[in-house]
């Protein structure tokens, strides 16, 4: 087979290469060929030795592949541990918040709350700027967006009883 031959059959594998392309893999060593006795003869690809470099040609870049998706494989992996992370702590949060919020009521004894105080507002704070606090918790807590859902509900009912 000579080197057209061999570019024809790498295009038709997959691998586009040209002459040039051929003649450096030759002398890089990656194909096997033969220079026949005749002078000004072109090289001589034998088709097995050319199968071969396509395998070869193929299998490395499989392997390439393969590397990439397992260092992807392997950031999307410390990605999730870093969300649980971050999901534990949203949810150590969240139950330090009931335990206040349980103080409180307690404390309490009715249903007369310092919202102001409980949102980490001033005590002089207008009815605007507690509702929208308080719009702002509620939307955090929200169940749709991964929130408590009991805890959702007695804020939203404290909220009501603002309103």
């Amino acid at each position: 087979m000579n080197i057209k031959l061999a570019v024809e059959q790498l295009n038709i594998s997959g691998i586009a290469a040209s002459e040039e392309d051929v003649l450096r893999w030759i002398d890089e060593g990656k194909i096997k060929a033969e220079i026949p006795q005749r002078r000004n003869a072109a090289y001589n690809i034998n088709p097995k030795d050319l199968t071969e470099f396509i395998i070869q040609h193929h299998t490395e870049r499989l392997n390439e592949q393969l590397e990439k998706s397992k260092q992807e494989n392997r950031k999307l992996s410390d990605e999730l541990e870093l969300t649980k992370t971050r999901i534990h702590i949203e949810q150590s949060k969240v139950r330090t918040l009931k335990k206040m919020l349980n103080a409180q009521i307690e404390a309490a004894g009715t249903n007369s709350f310092h919202y102001e105080e409980m949102l980490g507002l001033n005590a002089d704070s207008n009815g605007q700027a507690l509702k929208k606090e308080f719009k702002k918790l509620l939307k955090a807590l929200h169940p749709d967006r991964g929130g408590d859902e009991r805890l959702f509900r007695v804020f939203n009912e404290h909220y009501e009883n603002l309103k």
